[in-house]
């Protein structure tokens, strides 16, 4: 066994690892480190794109263990399509790691070992994920250094993370640069890093400020824990409906209660003007009811019929005030990816899906509150929560979602840990309602400050702060790596312009 496959296998351990424990962010900070030796050693481009594919298909299985059981379960698939479908995942997602290692084995580390940041952020922010992560993720615990994202979103401390593996790695391996190169680089790089952690501090004091002088609006998030055995079972319908009526009976006094996702389990029409009585919990008058149902649009008169995954809010007599449809659906769940291609392999279930909702709508309490709802994982979108808040000025913003079909996995925490970022990036509180965990409380500065446990019923009770103004990355939202994406660009064209030129020639001398 070749020591470039040793190194891509501890490379493909170490990355997972501070997703799935968080505790371990350091690893971030070194984990690329096996993989830049191995790319350094590959013979060609050809070894170094398949070098970075395996590596990547094995962090993802690792990273996504429990995708396995998420699609069998939640996507209705048999024993061996499902993991055949997970393999396939692996697969498409190890791609911008494959590309990446090319790149980096073509071009260099460059001037500053630059060169690796530069090309995966732009992987980062092009490549479209089924399920989006970023490398800035594995830093989640590290809250004095991910302040920034309020200022490039993410991708600053993907950057920045590339960016101090890639030094060290020149550091250590590299021979050839001289000596005064390679401090000049590690004391640009301390420079820099002194500069992020004392923006942490000093924004993290500031936003601390901020939240003490905010109002306040009381919420209670009820937490049914409704298995996956019997969600959506007919004979179960009423008492999984009676055990959040039942919840929702003995919170305590709350101006707006909030269900989590399809926590109702009856399709209710688009355009329902007042819940049934049946179907309302106990309320007072002044309360609001945000929860979460499937709906449809159309008839038995109409062509098409449309399903959409929404969440309703109403007043204390049950009137519907506002609607909003999920606008980016989940994969093998609301959707298939690839669905012609396996509708075609016998057993397969039908691939009806959902349909996507339009634009970011928010859902308004009295008192000038705006809530940006957010569904399932679009939580995990940077782009929808900035929308929210630059085109309809949510001030707090709320996920409802059901992570029991992940299991008793890390998932339903991994999920929490990616929020984070967007209550970081807008700084508005985010909370987070689930059917069987995690429900949160995420602060604007990112901090997890209220929690139940998870598959277990509960009410969280908290007074969170509504939060105004705009950040600077909500106002001018993803320049960072569009900055970086041309840069890449650039550097690749000048990097290949030799090639270019041989072949153009060549063409011309045959014309």
């Amino acid at each position: 066994m070749s020591r470039k496959f040793l190194a891509s296998l501890a490379f493909a351990f170490l990355l997972p690892i501070p997703f799935l424990f968080p505790l371990f962010f350091p690893l971030g900070w070194i984990a690329f480190l096996p993989l830049f030796w191995a790319l350094e050693r590959c013979g060609s481009l050809r070894h170094a794109f398949l070098l970075g594919w395996f590596s990547g298909w094995v962090a993802h299985l690792v990273g996504f263990y429990w995708l396995d059981y998420t699609i069998r379960v939640f996507g209705g698939f048999p024993y061996g399509v499902s993991e055949f479908i997970f393999v396939l995942f692996g697969a498409y997602s190890a791609l911008p790691l494959a590309l990446f290692s090319l790149l980096v084995r073509l071009c260099g580390l460059g001037p500053l070992s630059l060169f690796p940041a530069l090309f995966w952020v732009a992987g980062e922010f092009w490549f479209p994920h089924l399920f989006p992560w970023y490398l800035a993720n594995s830093q989640s615990e590290f809250l004095v250094f991910i302040q920034s994202a309020d200022l490039v979103g993410l991708y600053g401390t993907s950057f920045f993370l590339m960016w101090f593996n890639s030094t060290v790695s020149s550091l250590i391996f590299d021979r050839e640069r001289g000596a005064r190169a390679l401090l000049a680089n590690a004391a640009v790089l301390s420079a820099v890093l002194m500069g992020l952690l004392v923006y942490g501090y000093l924004r993290l004091q500031g936003v601390e400020a901020e939240m003490r002088g905010a109002r306040t609006l009381p919420v209670a998030a009820i937490q049914g824990n409704i298995g996956i055995e019997k969600k959506w079972d007919p004979a179960q319908l009423k008492n999984n409906l009676l055990a959040y009526q039942n919840l929702t009976e003995k919170a305590p006094r709350a101006r707006v209660v909030i269900w989590p996702e399809t926590a109702i389990e009856v399709w209710l029409p688009e355009d329902l003007q007042r819940l049934p009585a049946e179907l309302l919990p106990p309320l007072r008058e002044e309360t609001f009811f945000l929860f979460g149902a499937n709906s449809f649009r159309g008839g038995r008169a109409t062509p098409k019929i449309e399903a959409f995954n929404s969440a309703f809010l109403t007043d204390g007599r049950g009137i519907i005030l506002s609607r909003y449809h999920k606008q980016v659906l989940l994969a093998f769940g609301e959707y298939i990816p690839f669905s012609r291609l396996l509708s075609k392999i016998p057993g397969i279930p039908p691939m009806d899906g959902f349909s996507e909702g339009r634009g970011p709508t928010t859902l308004d309490v009295s008192d000038g509150v705006r809530i940006g709802p957010l569904i399932c994982y679009e939580d995990l979108m940077p782009e929808l929560a900035r929308a929210f808040v630059m085109e309809r000025n949510a001030n707090i913003l709320v996920n409802l979602t059901n992570d029991a079909w992940y299991g008793k996995t890390v998932a339903p925490w991994q999920h929490a840990w990616l929020a984070k970022w967007r209550a970081i990036e807008t700084r508005r509180t985010l909370v987070r309602v689930t059917n069987t965990g995690l429900t949160t409380v995420i602060n604007p500065k990112g901090e997890l400050v209220k929690s139940l446990p998870i598959f277990s019923p509960g009410i969280l009770t908290a007074a969170v702060e509504i939060m105004e103004g705009e950040t600077f990355y909500v106002r001018f939202g993803d320049w960072f790596p569009w900055l970086i994406s041309g840069a890449a660009l650039a550097i690749l064209l000048w990097r290949i312009r030799p090639r270019l030129k041989f072949q153009i020639a060549d063409f011309r001398q045959r014309i």
